[in-house]
């Protein structure tokens, strides 16, 4: 995450996989809930990067 704010990335990120969470029907590896947590944390690694390095 360092790198990527460093060098000024402006793309997507995204989860590659979940897992099924809460009971949730879906396909392995492609559970939307856990995903979305995963997307979150992402997010949210590159935001205390941010403030780290300003």
């Amino acid at each position: 995450m360092k790198e990527l704010v460093k060098n000024g990335f402006d793309g997507y990120v995204r989860p590659d996989h979940g897992r099924n969470v809460w009971g949730e029907d879906a396909k392995p590896g492609y559970g939307l809930y856990d995903r979305a947590m995963g997307a979150c944390y992402l997010q949210g690694l590159f935001e205390a990067v941010e403030k780290e390095i300003k």
